[in-house]
């Protein structure tokens, strides 16, 4: 992290001013990184595509020390450098918090902490885009009112509450936790969203067709609502030997699966759905050179009284290598195999590496760097 004086920062705008002040100083963080990667049965005809993505992050981080001896903190995050989402600054966090021995709360737009942890450590090595962006939780909540517990004895607790809309029964929460002692680390969690039901993709609550936008409520929805309990282990060992396990549990009330992209014009409304997912995944590092391979699926999805044959499973791997002390090099592959039905569940390609809906199968092989700053 580099700290740069906002004063500096703000030296083009204020020049010459008598206005200008020195508002101290400001953590500049966030990371760079570059993907090449080629796709199997993306088109209509089963044909791949090579293709590229820049993702660039770049977090904005201040505090203040109060008279009372707790902490203004605030933060404002944003990733850059993508063609289709994120075109304004802090649609991916802007939030101010207030820290002490009591722990902290924050309020406004942030990251839910089930999705952060279902993204990475579990979703790490390829796995996020089923156990982070598939699901009946929520990947951030835009009006929020955030608490972070103080470690105790390495438990730590957080509870999030989405405050929705002034004029709609639109509201959501979690309560996640965590416990770490030596090589084991333990995490759960649950989320509940009323009022919307934002199908198999995580999203903000009520999404309003933008990312970091969020409380759209209508009052058809009124009885809609997505809820997803998880637990998780991980355990690494000093002679770099990795183990990580995850089992989730999704339920969608008054929606509807597909009518859409791969599903075509097949759809399937539901008063009641569910579905089980769960990962494992072993690691190893020798040397610099470090190994991991996993194994992820989803079940077939239970509707009313009935059931879809939508399974998803996944296999996936990663090889990582050090540059330097901020940027590391890595190569990636997953292979996704889908249920006939699979395609009302995940009707969006994009959710299954561009899968065009017509093969059972779908590869990506990825190779790129990430840099931390």
């Amino acid at each position: 992290m580099k700290r740069l004086s906002l004063a500096v920062l703000l030296a083009g705008i204020t020049a010459g001013s008598a206005m200008a002040q020195d508002f101290g100083a400001v953590a500049l963080s966030g990371s760079a990184e570059m993907d090449l990667f080629y796709r199997t049965n993306n088109t209509a005809d089963g044909d791949g595509k090579l293709l590229e993505e820049i993702a660039i992050v770049i977090n904005l981080d201040g505090k203040e020390k109060l008279d009372s001896g707790n902490t203004l903190k605030w933060r404002l995050a944003q990733k850059v450098a993508t063609d289709y989402r994120f075109d304004s600054f802090g649609q991916r966090e802007a939030w101010i918090g207030y820290a002490g021995g009591w722990g902290e709360l924050r309020f406004g737009n942030q990251f839910s902490n089930a999705y952060l942890t279902n993204d990475w450590p579990y979703g790490a090595k390829g796995a996020t885009n089923l156990t982070g962006d598939f699901g009946a939780h929520s990947v951030q909540y835009t009006r929020a009112i955030s608490y972070f517990s103080p470690n105790l004895n390495g438990f730590n607790l957080q509870a999030q509450y989405d405050l929705g809309t002034g004029d709609g029964d639109l509201y959501a929460y979690e309560v996640t936790g965590s416990y770490a002692a030596g090589p084991l680390a333990l995490d759960l969690g649950y989320t509940n969203g009323h009022g919307f039901n934002n199908g198999t993709e995580a999203l903000a609550p009520g999404w309003d067709g933008g990312w970091g936008k969020g409380g759209k409520y209508s009052a058809s929805n009124q009885d809609s609502g997505q809820s997803t309990y998880y637990i998780g282990a991980r355990y690494n060992h000093e002679s770099g030997f990795g183990l990580a396990a995850l089992y989730k549990h999704h339920e969608w009330d008054k929606g509807t699966f597909g009518g859409w992209g791969n599903a075509g014009s097949t759809s399937v409304s539901y008063n009641n759905a569910s579905a089980d997912q769960w990962l494992i995944r072993g690691s190893m590092s020798v040397g610099q050179h470090s190994f991991a391979l996993g194994y992820q699926a989803i079940t077939d999805m239970d509707v009313d009284s009935g059931k879809l044959n939508s399974g998803i499973s996944q296999i996936h791997f990663q090889y990582d290598y050090p540059l330097s002390k901020a940027t590391g090099f890595f190569v990636q592959a997953r292979h996704e195999m889908m249920d006939k039905q699979a395609g009302i569940v995940a009707p969006g390609g994009y959710q299954i590496d561009g899968w065009n809906g017509k093969s059972d199968n779908v590869t990506r092989v990825l190779v790129g760097t990430w840099t931390g700053f």
